[in-house]
């Protein structure tokens, strides 16, 4: 009974340790889906700067067609909200914000 007892504690704290894990790339998914669904959107309110938006979102696209089932569908509900609302992680976008989205250290891994 004992034995039984540990081994169920194993599992619990196995699984505990994992779930951060599957909640940060839930959050990846969601924050990369978002951005293209930003993009998508900046595209329709910056002619100024079109092929720049669709380049970060084509790279965008790649990196979410590398992710599993689950992931994809976060990201692509996250990328429709985002285009649908104009918002992009509860803000506004605007011209100047969609310029600071594409100049963000955080996504010149897209423009590589």
């Amino acid at each position: 009974m004992k034995l039984l007892q540990i081994t169920a504690f194993m599992i619990a704290a196995l699984l505990l340790m994992a779930a951060p894990t599957w909640a940060d790339s839930r959050q990846d998914a969601h924050r990369i889906g978002a951005f293209a669904g930003a993009m998508k959107y900046c595209v329709e309110i910056d002619d100024g700067r079109e092929g720049r938006y669709k380049m970060a979102r084509l790279r965008a696209f790649k990196e979410v067609d590398d992710m599993s089932s689950k992931r994809k569908v976060d990201a692509i509900i996250a990328r429709d909200i985002a285009y649908d609302r104009g918002r992009y992680l509860g803000r506004k976008l605007d011209r100047n914000h969609c310029r600071q989205l594409v100049k963000a250290s955080e996504w010149r891994r897209f423009f590589n």
